[in-house]
């Protein structure tokens, strides 16, 4: 029976249209794809939390007794060394005090002495040589009470850091307790946040996370830190554990009182594979991965569905089920595949 070639022209333009002609459709040989090797991975369910941070060390500075300010030892920002005076209140009466304690003490001492010596020749009584020690030891408590005294009309530095803006100058009456400077401590910023309850079950000293900081032009910075504490009890008003952090090294640019946001693993850890982004197919029955199975006439496709557990350096972490860490899956093109077609793998 003829073809009518009406017909016959229909029948080719159709071909053509589908892209393949009648004898390459027959004699067509496996699919060339991109292949890729399953990585073997470890995944863990991560939380972002709220953080603020914190200097090491961080104190408002402010005289134990009132006075006139006679001495600003240190100016804004400067950096002060632990023990440095940083204000100098009024101390003449108190120095005065001193100097008439410190007589009255070298007295003391000496009349001891001359009534150890009286006694050894002369047979001076025990009870003279008694309050002779009693008077020597009361004047030298009085010169201990007279220097406390005149430190506490120093303001100085309880360790190492930056001064903060100074708030008083030469001449200013200071009353006990007003506020003169802070002063924030050196070395890695503290970061405390709290984690619920129910995430807080694998986390222990030496997790590692990330911080990222907002910060001007609406840009932000990231940095890296490590949990060093736990708090031992949950706190029953938010059902969360505190924690504090540190932040590996200074982290130039963060700043104590800064807020952010912290990245942190909190599930047990999952096995898991690592796969290209670009190996994962959508499907009304979810996610899946064409597996190149080996086989005696050739290559084929063998359909796997996954869980998608999250991303990790550029590619995707997945489940485990159905997979073997010796096998490769398509990279690339998926969409155009089918179950069971025969491909010849390529290695990018």
């Amino acid at each position: 029976m003829t073809l009518n070639p009406k017909i016959k022209a229909v029948a080719i333009c159709a071909w053509g249209l589908l892209g393949v002609c009648p004898a390459a459709a027959q004699n067509a040989g496996p699919t060339p794809v991109e292949a890729a090797p399953l990585q073997q991975a470890v995944w863990r369910t991560r939380v972002e939390l709220s953080a603020s941070l914190q200097a090491q060390q961080n104190a408002t500075l402010a005289p134990a007794l009132g006075g006139v300010v006679t001495g600003v030892l240190f100016h804004s920002g400067q950096q002060v060394a632990a023990g440095q005076v940083l204000v100098q209140l009024d101390n003449g009466p108190g120095a005065a005090q001193l100097a008439l304690d410190e007589a009255r003490l070298a007295q003391a001492q000496r009349d001891f002495t001359r009534t150890q010596k009286l006694m050894a020749i002369a047979g001076s009584s025990e009870s003279a040589l008694e309050q002779a020690a009693a008077q020597a030891a009361e004047a030298k408590a009085q010169v201990g009470l007279d220097e406390a005294n005149l430190a506490q009309l120093q303001i100085t530095a309880p360790f190492a850091g930056t001064a903060g803006i100074r708030k008083v100058d030469v001449g200013d009456y200071l009353p006990a307790g007003q506020a003169v400077v802070s002063l924030t401590g050196n070395g890695p910023l503290r970061v405390l946040f709290s984690i619920p309850q129910t995430e807080a079950g694998d986390i222990a000293p030496g997790e590692r996370f990330s911080l990222q900081v907002p910060m001007e032009s609406n840009g932000s910075m990231t940095a890296q830190g490590e949990v060093v504490a736990l708090s031992p009890q949950i706190d029953p008003a938010t059902n969360a554990r505190d924690v504090e952090g540190r932040v590996d090294g200074d982290a130039a640019g963060l700043l104590a009182g800064m807020s952010g946001v912290v990245d942190i693993a909190t599930g047990a850890p999952l096995p898991a594979f690592s796969v290209p982004s670009t190996a994962l197919n959508d499907s009304t029955l979810g996610p899946f991965l064409f597996v190149i199975t080996p086989g005696a006439h050739g290559d084929t496709l063998s359909t796997v569905y996954v869980t998608i557990y999250g991303n990790a350096n550029g590619d995707t972490l997945v489940s485990t089920s159905g997979l073997s860490a010796n096998e490769q899956v398509v990279a690339l093109g998926g969409f155009k595949l089918t179950d069971g077609a025969s491909v010849s793998p390529e290695t990018p």
